[in-house]
């Protein structure tokens, strides 16, 4: 066996961030991806890292760190939380190491975040490593591929995930831990955190948002053709969304962005959202908030002055809330990362 292959060090700036004004609160983490409580580890998009090939790269390199703190105390060396990239290429990694794992997936798929793209959408990856398997060479990838090689790899190793298994709390107990789950509690030497950050959509907190018209992420753009439709958020899922809705013949599409400019979202979609602007396809309103949803209308405030659109469907692409207070229940320290626009 050759030496242990040397931890890539992730530049912070590197990672996802906050805008300029709302932060958005990152774990401390090592560059081994240790937590500053021993024996807990954090890789991929809970820790920032949304890249595929460098979420997978994390949780390889994770298990290849944590597989020293194995004892026989525990039910389990590893418990991973969380199945997108990270938590797939960890498992694989726990099964290449001979450890005793326990895979959690709070969703009854795999995927991650990737599997809440919208349909046929491109993601950009590069080659990445994954135990038992090689090199896996990607490039531009659409969303339905790439989902079904994970499934095709956990069909080929024999990976076992427990899915519709959701994280509750986490105690330490005689130098162990042990992960309680909605369906049972696990004692384990190390605990690997791989879920990703949308798991509790963020919500706008205005009157009317539990009508069922509203919903967190777009699957199917063609199933609002025809509709009206407001999009709500100023990241690239949103901007994506916007884009793909405005794409349907005779959709009405307003994208609602609470800033001034849209900051750190890929060119590419900057440059269609301009152009479908300038061919009259959606129209965009910066420096807006919804105040209120109803059943054929939203109000907004565009600017200080309140408008009244005609709505069949609210798509809010504000991203994800952290469970932060359970992880801080634990000891886990953050940090608040801001962006700039």
């Amino acid at each position: 066996m050759g030496p242990a292959p040397r931890p890539v060090r992730w530049s912070r700036s590197a990672w996802c961030s906050g805008t300029e004004k709302r932060g958005i609160d990152i774990p401390n983490v090592t560059p081994q991806f240790e937590t500053n409580v021993p024996g807990i580890f954090i890789a991929g998009e809970l820790g920032g890292m949304g890249l595929v090939r460098k979420a997978a790269e994390q949780g390889r390199q994770a298990i290849n760190t944590l597989r020293k703190r194995a004892g026989a105390g525990a039910e389990y060396d590893v418990v991973i939380v969380g199945c997108g990239p990270a938590g797939l290429s960890a498992g694989l990694s726990a099964i290449e190491h001979n450890l005793r794992y326990k895979l959690l997936e709070q969703e009854d798929s795999l995927g991650g975040a990737v599997y809440h793209y919208p349909r046929h959408k491109v993601t950009m990856t590069a080659p990445v490593d994954l135990a038992l398997i090689g090199k896996v060479k990607f490039g531009e990838v659409q969303k339905e591929k790439l989902l079904a090689f994970w499934v095709d790899v956990v069909k080929k190793t024999g990976l076992q995930i427990s899915f519709r298994e959701r994280m509750e709390s986490i105690d330490r107990q005689d130098g162990r831990f042990v992960v309680h789950t909605n369906r049972g509690s696990y004692s384990t030497s190390t605990v690997l955190l791989a879920m990703g950050r949308r798991g509790t959509p963020r919500k706008l907190e205005v009157p009317g948002e539990e009508s069922h018209k509203v919903v967190y992420r777009l699957i199917d753009p063609e199933q609002y053709r025809g509709q009206a439709v407001l999009v709500v958020g100023g990241g690239d899922s949103a901007l994506e969304a916007a884009i793909a809705l405005s794409e349907q013949a005779g959709t009405d599409v307003t994208l609602s962005y609470r800033s001034a400019a849209f900051s750190r979202v890929k060119p590419k979609n900057r440059s269609a959202l301009e152009q479908q602007q300038k061919t009259g396809r959606l129209r965009v309103l910066l420096n807006s908030q919804v105040l209120s949803i109803a059943e054929q209308h939203v109000e907004i405030d565009h600017d200080g002055v309140p408008q009244r659109l005609r709505n069949d469907a609210v798509i809010v692409c504000a991203g994800g809330l952290l469970p932060t207070p359970l992880l801080q229940k634990i000891g886990i320290e953050f940090e608040t990362k801001y962006g700039v626009t």
